[in-house]
């Protein structure tokens, strides 16, 4: 299997410079992502976007190219409805409160959920078309949003666990679709500890840490959420492949540089943090590595000319080979 070099950014941030960016970085992959706050229909969204004329132009240069170009989103809400609360409340969580409720992911003991889960799945990899067999369909982004219900407790599913158990149905939906299909587990927010519930065999780990020091490489020994981050993708390594394992990383970040706020900033790329955690994952046996590069669109080249992707790019092909 090839090595991923490659870039998650906004279906926004699609613009030709893309093109040139990814050839001359060397990149092998980019993600489409759509920020998603639960229950503002972001999956919907992108999807009408996709659809209308010239939606596909970028995409569909980009794969002539040569270029895998995969979707990276945030769609449990999209997956398992909310106005199916009303019919089957059960499917839905509680919270830490005791309550019932639609707000953001599901409860991963309800069948019916699963199931739901499943098909949404499968409904989604058909309407996206995607050439690349790997999906990384997650969670709603949201953190403290796991299930507290009695057999939830009873079963003492931690926050990964209960991840696991909804990246085993969605790993099922589009394997439906698709039959080389693999679907990511992403350790990050809730599920940021060790699963007791084995992955499905076409289930791979997909490492995000977010709330990282960002102005540090993760083994710098003066921080502690640093080494956390680095035991913890050890022990994840006891349960799956380092081999299909990606890293998700947020050098190149700059809508959280910005934010989240148009215009953008110049994106402070720290080659020497990039380069000290490359070397750490790729030690490892991880081939597979990405970063965040959102808000690095038209609007940032005219603002602040060329990003650094082929400084990025030269940093992984150092570790990861060509």
């Amino acid at each position: 299997m090839k090595p991923t070099r490659g870039v998650v950014l906004l279906y926004e941030d699609l613009c030709d410079h893309w093109l040139r960016w990814c050839r001359e970085g060397n990149l092998t992959s980019l993600g489409v992502h759509k920020i998603a706050l639960p229950g503002q229909g972001s999956v919907d969204a992108l999807l009408e976007a996709l659809e209308k004329p010239n939606g596909r132009r970028i995409i569909d240069k980009l794969e002539e190219a040569g270029v895998d170009v995969e979707y990276e989103l945030h769609a449990l809400e999209w997956l398992l409805p909310r106005d199916l609360f009303a019919k089957n409340p059960a499917m839905f969580r509680v919270n830490a409160d005791g309550v019932r409720t639609s707000d953001c992911n599901l409860c991963p003991s309800s069948p019916e959920a699963l199931e739901r889960v499943s098909e949404g799945a499968y409904k989604l990899a058909k309407i996206l078309r995607q050439k690349s067999h790997r999906y990384f369909v997650w969670l709603d982004d949201a953190a403290k949003a796991g299930c507290s219900c009695e057999k939830c407790r009873a079963a003492k599913l931690n926050g990964a666990d209960q991840g696991i158990l909804t990246a085993n149905a969605i790993a099922a939906g589009v394997k439906a679709y698709d039959s080389q299909a693999t679907a990511a587990y992403l350790a990050y927010a809730d599920a940021k500890c060790l699963p007791n519930i084995a992955p499905a065999e076409n289930v791979f780990l997909e490492f995000a840490p977010m709330d990282r020091d960002h102005a540090r490489p993760l083994t710098d020994p003066a921080d502690q959420r640093g080494p956390a981050y680095c035991r913890l993708l050890e022990d994840l390594l006891t349960v799956f492949s380092a081999e299909t394992t990606h890293v998700l990383e947020y050098w190149l970040d700059n809508a959280l540089y910005s934010g989240y706020k148009m215009p953008p900033v110049k994106v402070p790329f720290y080659a020497d943090i990039c380069d000290a955690d490359t070397e750490f994952y790729s030690s490892l046996g991880i081939p597979h590595i990405k970063t965040f590069a959102s808000y690095i669109c038209e609007e940032y080249h005219t603002l602040h000319g060329e990003p650094p992707i082929v400084e990025y790019g030269m940093i992984l092909e150092k570790y990861l080979g060509l």
